[in-house]
């Protein structure tokens, strides 16, 4: 076990990186197994959480020395916390006496169960969400309640037939499973044995329009104790087939500036005041951390239109780690432009960040 010494004493967070949320969500189950590559990602990239925790935090790891070498790499970008291993979180945990809160990358039934397991069942249930709260989150999380409250577009299909009817009615269509992760569960094409598949295991398949998408870009929002949203700010990033690959770091007076090029302010301002009003009625006593709504520029008949939900995202974001990032790096949001990126060599994950006003994109690398 790490410690940051100078900041044991006072209250903490105890914070964990779980990338396969979104495929635990859609199992449902407690006893999952992530598949090989999500196991990989939160074993290379487990000491991400320092970047958003504070001095004194706790973060838990695979490996207590490789997440160290990893954060030193990043120096100003990360705070003074203890990295932990299983084998310290019961005693962490078990010894709080109620002064550590706990926020894994999302909740679900298999990251409660595992907490549970790894305690001896031991810990207090007011450092896990209820059963009924975890089934309420995994609801909102399913793109069917996103649709439903936050826009109006796509239909939910149960059987294949209605697919077929809500692809024929767009013309150009998406398909999408209802909880899925990083562009995997999302079809351009008719593939009916696909849909056929996924309505057998979530239930349903989302079949939406297909949008000629210029942009994409998110909202971050933080939801209090008290069931206040807040809005922490914009993530500008990448994605190719759907997948995410980076973020820039930018301030959001720069953000906007982008933006602005396509949509008006006041769109955004609308579309964020909804997100709040909605967010805030719902999640109440249901979730407290942080959650993203990701949107698009879109053109039609030469003009540009915000879709202003195209995903909601009820956990931690890369968005929320960009700005994070953006806070500790470049405070005032003058510096260049550099993108956080998050790459795959063959073997393991990497942390990148990239300076895209040098023409050898200097790199910093973990």
């Amino acid at each position: 076990m790490y410690f940051c010494i100078r900041y044991w004493n006072k209250y903490m967070k105890l914070y964990i990186f779980n990338p396969e949320h979104d495929i635990a969500l859609a199992s449902g189950l407690r006893a999952f197994t992530a598949p090989h590559a999500g196991r990989q990602l939160r074993a290379d990239l487990a000491f991400l959480p320092s970047i958003w925790a504070e001095d004194g935090d706790i973060v838990l790891v695979d490996d207590v020395d490789n997440a160290l070498e990893q954060a030193r790499h990043l120096k100003s970008g990360t705070a003074c916390v203890t990295y932990i291993s299983r084998e310290d979180l019961e005693a962490v945990l078990c010894g709080s006496n109620g002064d550590v809160e706990v926020f894994p990358w999302g909740w679900d039934a298999s990251i409660k169960h595992q907490l549970l397991k790894d305690c001896n069942k031991s810990i207090c249930n007011c450092l896990v969400p209820s059963d009924n709260q975890i089934e309420r989150i995994r609801e909102i999380s399913n793109r069917r309640w996103a649709a439903n409250n936050l826009c109006n577009t796509g239909v939910y299909c149960t059987s294949l037939f209605e697919v077929k009817n809500a692809a024929e009615s767009f013309g150009r269509f998406v398909m999408k499973a209802p909880w899925s992760s990083s562009g995997r569960g999302i079809r351009y094409r008719a593939d009916w044995r696909w849909a056929e598949s996924v309505i057998r295991r979530q239930g349903g398949v989302m079949v939406e329009p297909y949008y000629n998408k210029v942009k994409d870009f998110g909202m971050e929002f933080y939801v209090a104790a008290d069931g206040t949203v807040i809005y922490q700010g914009l993530s500008l990033f990448e994605t190719v087939n759907g997948a995410y690959t980076g973020n820039l770091l930018a301030g959001e007076d720069e953000k906007v500036r982008i933006l602005s090029s396509f949509i008006q302010e006041s769109k955004l301002d609308e579309a964020r005041r909804h997100i709040i009003d909605v967010m805030g009625e719902n999640l109440r006593g249901i979730y407290n951390g942080p959650f993203g709504v990701d949107m698009m520029v879109y053109v039609d008949d030469g003009e540009f239109h915000l879709l202003p939900c195209v995903e909601l995202n009820l956990r931690m974001t890369m968005g929320h780690v960009a700005l994070a990032l953006t806070r500790r790096v470049n405070p005032t949001g003058v510096a260049p432009h550099q993108l956080m990126r998050i790459e795959y060599d063959g073997h393991h994950y990497h942390f990148r960040v990239l300076n895209t006003q040098s023409n050898a994109l200097n790199t910093s690398l973990i």
